[in-house]
């Protein structure tokens, strides 16, 4: 797992795997919420955002990568909660 880490003042913690899985994890239990396929590997940054009064999480996928042999386009995926 090489994504980024992103913590919401509701206690979610978001990251994703180079297989494509973005995860969902409940930050006082650590137990997993959700787990979405991307079918893109994420190496990126995760990050939460505030727009049109509705908070979303996006993630940079498709991380090109030899040294990992991930393979993908460049897209950022983004979420609604």
């Amino acid at each position: 797992m090489v994504a980024g880490i992103a913590v919401t003042a509701s206690g979610l913690v978001m990251t994703a795997e180079l297989n494509g899985d973005f995860l969902a994890y409940d930050a006082a239990s650590g137990k997993l919420l959700d787990r979405v396929p991307t079918g893109m590997p994420v190496g990126g940054g995760v990050i939460s955002y505030q727009t049109g009064g509705k908070q979303r999480i996006a993630a940079a996928a498709g991380l090109e990568d030899r040294i990992l042999g991930s393979h993908g386009k460049p897209a950022v995926i983004v979420f609604g909660l």
